[in-house]
């Protein structure tokens, strides 16, 4: 955890998570010459620059990032392993574009395939590996839709697991950056992503396939390690990429890019720029109590409150003064209370503006006491002793 940090904002508009936060005043904001563009704290999902950040465009290979996403999560609930065999479908075959020239009935470990979607940005193996975890390829992009409206990607919609032109399979520079902030929580993926090169995969032929990672980032950019770029020639050049310094984690898309060194020198730009004015500061951590509420007729008379997660705040460098922290909470609460039960918020304000906020909830459960437990209580009351705890 990063230590807690006290900051003030002076005459300065810090969003909340989604929006956009406002750079400091002496702060040029980068050039950038993408269509689409947004960068985001990875920590506070803050967003430190965006250029038509939620107009629909196609995404290219971009798109098997979801399919990577699934797939991890799917080894992560049991529900797929990394040596599992995949099998190679016809239609995977058929594919065109970037791939490994899988064979029909060829098996590669679910491994494999991974390494050659995040990799090689191999189509027919993105194909291959919705079929294996979903039984279709039209089923895989149905989870993959949902999944999408889950992390609130409200202008995606997603036609196929591999990201070739298909009419209707969009999404925006905004919506990426969404999907790579869950990506990066699994060190899985990023393992897969941040590979240069790969020799381990051997086709059916017995020959050993040598895989080049496209993203020219890893060596470019010290701290990138993912997450995937994307070709057409109606998406143009594009990547969602991710950089770490320090305790700090930068997630920047580029969309329809003319040209393949626009794209690297945009997300440079953009690294740059977020590095070099910004902080991620943790304010809350979860599970920390911050203060009491009593309970009316409860077995016990007081509840902790706790909070409910973390909460990561995005400030500029050189504003940090004191963040002012909130706690709102009621002055009492009737039994029954559940565990986890809601009960205020603890908001974090700088110059009187909310810029963050956290649930706080009950840390423990409290039971209603029966009429003779509320008679014993009174009983004892009035003889001067205690009764229950806390």
């Amino acid at each position: 955890m990063r230590k807690t940090a006290a900051i003030l904002l002076t005459a300065l508009q810090l969003a909340l998570p989604g929006a956009t936060l406002a750079a400091a005043p002496t702060v040029p904001v980068p050039q950038v010459t993408a269509p689409a563009a947004v960068l985001m704290d990875a920590a506070s999902g803050q967003v430190l620059f965006a250029k038509a950040a939620h107009r629909p465009r196609p995404p290219a290979s971009m798109t098997k990032l979801m399919t990577l996403l699934l797939a991890v999560e799917a080894i992560r609930r049991g529900k797929a392993g990394w040596e599992q065999p995949v099998s190679v479908s016809e239609e995977a075959w058929r594919l065109g574009g970037s791939q490994i020239w899988l064979e029909p009935g060829e098996q590669l470990s679910l491994r494999q395939m991974l390494l050659a979607v995040a990799v090689g940005s191999a189509n027919d193996a993105a194909v291959a590996v919705g079929e294996a975890l979903a039984g279709s390829e039209a089923a895989f992009v149905r989870q993959m839709n949902l999944q999408a409206r889950q992390l609130g990607m409200r202008h995606t919609s997603f036609r196929n697991a591999h990201g070739l032109q298909q009419v209707g399979h969009v999404t925006t520079a905004y919506d990426l950056a969404l999907l790579a902030r869950r990506a990066v929580r699994h060190r899985s993926l990023l393992d897969l992503t941040r590979r240069w090169e790969d020799r381990t995969i051997r086709n059916g032929k017995g020959g050993t396939l040598w895989l080049v990672n496209p993203n020219r980032l890893l060596k470019l950019y010290p701290g990138t390690d993912g997450l995937k770029t994307g070709y057409t020639s109606q998406a143009g050049y594009c990547v969602a990429a991710t950089a770490k310094r320090g305790n700090m984690r930068l997630i920047a898309v580029v969309m329809g890019e003319p040209n393949s060194q626009a794209r690297w020198a945009d997300v440079i730009r953009l690294f740059n720029y977020g590095f070099a004015n910004y902080r991620t500061l943790g304010v809350a951590r979860r599970g920390v109590s911050v203060g009491t509420v009593e309970v009316t007729r409860g077995e016990r008379r007081r509840v902790a409150a706790a909070l409910a997660r973390e909460l990561w705040i995005t400030v500029p460098r050189g504003s940090e003064a004191a963040l002012r922290r909130q706690v709102r909470l009621p002055g009492r609460v009737a039994a029954p209370v559940r565990r986890g039960q809601r009960l205020g918020e603890l908001r974090v304000t700088a110059g009187g503006q909310v810029v963050g906020e956290v649930p706080l909830v009950a840390a423990q459960q409290v039971r209603a006491v029966s009429f003779w437990g509320l008679w014993r209580r009174a009983i004892l009351n009035m003889l001067g002793l205690q009764a229950g705890n806390g």
